[in-house]
């Protein structure tokens, strides 16, 4: 999740363990690089369609920390986007593919952000 490398009020729980797991994909790749194993990370942002994340509290708390109404979350989020799109889970699975392939048969400890572009969560 972006929350992985950008902080967000009202979730510290969450962006906590984000973090956590960018971390923990880090030391893997240091630890199975030895032996040939890639460990990457597919960074989400803003994935509405498809997740269960938003079922329940989550939206309303995502909503009102945003000042605006439940049913106004994929458009705020879309517009957040620097593209100004909608991110979907079939974005994701590309990423997934892609480091899960021989494509990026190179690549280790590195995370690919699928965002439509969220400046916080630039790598730097």
């Amino acid at each position: 999740s972006k929350n992985g490398v950008a902080a967000s009020p009202g979730a510290s729980a969450y962006c906590t363990a984000k973090a956590a797991e960018i971390h923990l994909a880090r030391c893997m790749a240091l630890e199975g690089a030895p032996m040939g194993i890639r460990v990457n990370v597919v960074n989400p942002d803003a994935v509405l369609r498809g997740s269960k994340i938003w079922k329940g509290e989550w939206s309303e708390q995502r909503a009102a920390s945003n000042k605006i109404a439940v049913s106004e979350l994929e458009e705020h989020y879309r517009k957040r986007s620097l593209l100004q799109r909608s991110v979907f889970p079939e974005d994701i699975a590309e990423g997934v593919y892609f480091f899960a392939s021989d494509l990026s048969a190179k690549s280790t400890g590195n995370f690919l952000n699928v965002d439509a572009g969220n400046a916080v969560s630039f790598t730097r």
